[in-house]
């Protein structure tokens, strides 16, 4: 039996790849094309796509020719498309790939259905499978290719960032029975506005952490994998303003801001160069804001506390794994982090990654939610107050921010709610499909640029 190391499966898919069912001479053709291709290769260079495109249709005609077999014109289409697969970029990945509505894709074992995560859905089954493994650590391979990185049996892991900034996790045995996990980069970030909209964040909340920012507070976003806590920090720098100077210091890098005045680090594990060293260079780069994509280790926690707590920069941001606030700081005083030193976290936000029933419809699905907004409490590091728990506020941790963001502003305490009453208002009363740059400038006109009163 013919195998191309993929195949279409019978099993019932709720995504479907376009790509039909191959019988057992067509799968043959295409093995021939890909050959003939991969010595045509050997050659000479293919500088694009379209040239590798153009070369395995011209090699599949070749090959119908020399063996005077007749194919319609649909079927040389995608037969080429297929050879094309088998030889060149992300195989029959590239569709998944291009696909803008899927946030994950994974292979979870051989001859077993590739699953996808889709945007608003879930996670659905394709009609698509790794057939061995052979073309599995081929594929792989071809998308770390130009990363210097290949998984092979005395590196049977693979962690890598694709080129549109994509992260890409793979395994095989002895560790797996070849697994496959990319978290697709989002090209269009999420303004506050889309926060709004999809319901993870209120108008009041919104308000409240834009004049947190702005009046200097350093912010940690905790939360579960996969909860949006990028997304959000992301989404909150646009209440940076546009002039500020930003230190953007990331492992996998996908913070994206329209800041004109930003400078992005990132690690060089190989060359001894790591986030830790990065983190501490910052301060002596004048940083306006310092960003630390997430804190994982307990060295890099240490060195994001110290950041913080040095004053060099008028705020600092990262992602952190906990389900509290209290559970993040806990982790961070496990990793060596002094009671005192914590003082320098002014604000955690805290978002989940929650499961949703409807009950009329019997259908599961899945919501990313704020579940907490603590604030700093000086006389018990150990145990902030909680400004809002997911509902509703607490006056009293309110009031506590609230000095803290007159303390910051110069604003008066009364004038701090005003301006928050305002900014709500505003938030509320934006459209949220304007894209993610159109936001930017309109959030920065309204809060410096000389908006009307």
């Amino acid at each position: 039996m013919v195998s191309l190391g993929w195949g279409l499966g019978n099993w019932k898919a709720e995504y479907k790849v376009s790509l039909p069912k191959l019988s057992e001479e067509e799968k043959e053709l295409v093995l021939e094309a890909a050959d003939a291709f991969r010595r045509e290769t050997q050659r000479k260079d293919v500088a694009t796509e379209s040239e590798a495109k153009e070369l395995a249709e011209k090699l599949l005609a070749q090959i119908c020719i020399e063996q005077g077999l007749e194919l319609e014109s649909d079927q040389t289409k995608y037969l080429a498309h297929a050879a094309f697969l088998q030889t060149y970029g992300a195989g029959f990945l590239d569709e998944l790939l291009s696909d803008h509505s899927l946030e994950e894709i994974a292979v979870i074992g051989l001859d077993r259905p590739v699953f996808v995560y889709v945007r608003g859905s879930g996670w659905k089954r394709t009609n698509f499978s790794v057939e061995n493994q052979d073309y599995f650590i081929s594929l792989v391979n071809r998308l770390g290719r130009n990363l210097g990185r290949r998984l092979t049996a005395q590196q049977p892991r693979l962690n890598a960032v694709l080129e549109d900034g994509s992260r890409m996790h793979a395994s095989m045995p002895p560790v797996s029975g070849c697994e496959l996990t990319i978290r697709k980069f989002g090209r269009e970030p999420l303004s506050p506005f889309d926060l709004l909209s999809l319901g993870t964040y209120q108008a009041e909340t919104l308000a409240m952490l834009s004049l947190a920012i702005q009046a200097d507070l350093s912010v940690v976003f905790a939360g579960n994998t996969a909860s949006g806590k990028t997304s959000t920090l992301n989404s909150l720098l646009s209440f940076v303003p546009s002039s500020e100077r930003i230190i953007l210091i990331e492992e996998t890098p996908e913070i994206s801001i329209p800041h004109q005045h930003q400078m992005r680090l990132i690690p060089f594990e190989e060359g001894g160069i790591s986030m830790v060293e990065l983190v501490r260079d910052s301060l002596r780069m004048r940083p306006d804001r310092v960003v630390v994509g997430e804190v994982r280790g307990a060295e890099e926690t240490r060195a994001f506390v110290e950041s913080a707590l040095s004053g060099q920069a008028k705020g600092c941001y990262s992602t952190f794994h906990a389900q509290s606030s209290r559970d993040a700081l806990l982790r961070m005083r496990m990793m060596g982090c002094l009671e005192a030193d914590l003082e320098g976290i002014d604000l955690f936000v805290v978002q989940r990654r929650v499961s949703t029933y409807d009950s009329s419809k019997r259908k599961v699905g899945e919501a990313r939610r704020v579940t907490e907004i603590a604030v700093a409490a000086r006389e018990d590091v150990m145990h902030p107050r909680a400004v809002f728990n997911g509902k509703s506020f607490s006056q009293l941790a309110l009031s506590v921010i609230i000095e803290k963001i007159s303390s910051g502003t110069g604003m008066a305490v009364r004038e701090v709610k005003k301006e928050m009453q305002s900014r709500e208002k505003f938030l509320r009363k934006a459209r949220n499909d304007s894209g993610f740059e159109k936001s930017f400038n309109e959030i920065q006109k309204f809060l410096y640029g000389g908006r009307e009163a």
